[in-house]
């Protein structure tokens, strides 16, 4: 078995970047570390949070949830 200690990176797709932003920045009171539009309209954003970095973006589509059926 894997054992974690420590998480150091995680992203998060996102459709509205402008939204995301409000909420981590503005709800959360995160402050970004690095924004940087990748190609027009495509946003790459981080924010540090307790020594990790969380990334959300709009440079991929999100990935759909999957069917969980439970037995």
């Amino acid at each position: 078995m894997i054992r974690v200690t420590e998480i150091a990176f995680t992203g998060y797709p996102v459709t509205d970047v402008a939204r995301a932003r409000h909420f981590y920045e503005k709800v959360l009171g995160l402050k970004n570390t690095m924004a940087h539009e990748i190609q027009p309209g495509a946003w790459w954003v981080e924010y540090e949070i307790a020594g990790a970095a969380l990334a959300i973006t709009n440079a991929w589509a999100p990935i759909l949830p999957f069917a969980v059926s439970w037995v």
